[in-house]
């Protein structure tokens, strides 16, 4: 029998992210629209990221394509993912992203590519959240 480890707080941000499953955290990226976004966005993956824990994040794209993202919002997460990306490299088993959009599923492995060269962990697609459990699973080793 498996046991989970203990989230130690701070917390993610529990619109954004779901603890519940840990260390398989399921996540959305948040909306154009939505208040505090990407500094809610990262502050959450900080606090999984200190856990020094290896982790999965299973992620819900938003509606909006990345290129839509503001200037400025893509700056901060570009210095927040250089200032960690050595920890995220440690600690990150992969990330899965769920989606059943043909075009945004062909989207995504085109650039998976181009991230793993930043980040090398795996770059996975679900169809749902079943699916994307069970790899997170797999991928965690377990």
């Amino acid at each position: 029998m498996t046991t989970t480890p203990a989230f130690t707080p701070p917390l993610p941000d529990a619109a954004l992210f779901d603890i519940g499953e840990w260390p398989i955290v399921y996540a959305r990226f948040p909306e154009l629209g939505e208040a505090d976004r990407v500094q809610r966005t990262l502050r959450s993956l900080d606090a999984v990221v200190d856990q020094r824990q290896r982790f999965v994040i299973v992620w819900t794209p938003a509606s909006h394509d990345h290129d839509d993202e503001p200037h400025e919002d893509e700056r901060q997460s570009m210095v927040w993912l250089k200032a960690r990306k050595g920890e995220l490299r440690e600690w990150c088993a992969g990330y899965v992203y769920v989606t059943t959009d043909p075009a945004l599923r062909a989207l995504l492995t085109s650039r998976f590519v181009t991230v793993s060269k930043l980040l090398p962990f795996p770059k996975l697609l679900a169809d749902d959240r079943d699916d994307a459990r069970c790899q997170a699973l797999a991928l965690l080793g377990e």
